[in-house]
């Protein structure tokens, strides 16, 4: 079985820390910046293995919120939330669904202002969901500092 980046990345930890680290003298400036390099690599591996789920699921969640509110809202937001809504993500490339995401954050902002500003049960409800979403993909994100 061909290990994966998550493997890679834990192993090049593993080395910084294991191997490169404990032959450094102690007083070096290397030594800092090995130990950075080690706790990076650890955070890039956790971001690294669960991105493209984190970034499909924000997806689909964002386009369901839009395919809710392009009734609601109206105006000119009204259709670009319904081709938000509508689309799909061109491949699983972790840049092509970054970029997608980055697309519907910034429609979403301006979503949010839109209903932040209105007084209606339903703005105040969808205003709720907004920031349960941002939750949501904020714990998502979380990586986990290793143990020192």
């Amino acid at each position: 079985m061909k290990p994966g980046t998550t493997h890679h990345l834990m192993a090049m930890a593993g080395t910084l820390g294991g191997r490169i680290l404990p032959a450094l003298p102690e007083e070096s400036y290397a030594v800092g910046d090995t130990k950075m390099m080690a706790v990076l690599a650890v955070l890039f591996a956790q971001h690294a293995e669960k991105a493209v789920n984190v970034l499909h699921s924000e997806n689909a969640a964002l386009r369901a919120l839009f395919a809710r509110a392009a009734s609601l809202v109206g105006g000119e937001l009204s259709p670009r939330l319904t081709e938000a809504a509508e689309a799909t993500d061109a491949d699983l490339k972790l840049s092509t669904m970054e970029a997608g995401n980055d697309a519907l954050y910034a429609l979403l902002i301006e979503l949010h202002s839109a209903v932040d500003s209105l007084d209606a049960d339903w703005a105040k409800a969808m205003d709720r969901e907004i920031w349960a979403l941002l939750k949501k993909g904020s714990d998502a994100r979380m990586l986990e500092m290793p143990a020192a």
